[in-house]
């Protein structure tokens, strides 16, 4: 399974409500975009091909499992919660070695 580029988010009433349930806003959700990203497959339990883990633009960690739509490179993020414990040591491992090579 290939990581797909993702340049930009789709979003609707129903994910930014899903959003807004974790505390998080479709603004901050997008910011992700804008920083350092990782891109991974999602659990084979999970909704959405694969999971986004990054930072809004004050730093703070966001998991967000996203879905494809029909243009290749804009993807629905599902849901956004605020980053587990584990979810931001892997983003943090994940900088701290693109960041050695």
């Amino acid at each position: 399974m290939s990581i797909p580029a993702i340049a930009a988010f789709q979003f609707d009433d129903k994910n930014i409500e899903k959003f807004a349930t974790h505390g998080l806003t479709d603004r901050q959700v997008d910011q992700i975009l804008d920083n350092e990203f990782l891109v991974v497959p999602n659990r084979k339990t999970g909704r959405g091909s694969y999971l986004l883990l990054g930072t809004d633009n004050g730093g703070a960690c966001i998991a967000a499992p996203v879905e494809p739509t029909t243009d290749p490179e804009v993807w629905r993020p599902i849901t956004a919660w605020p980053c587990k414990d584990s979810e931001h040591s892997y983003l943090e491992r994940a900088k701290r070695r693109s960041n050695e090579e």
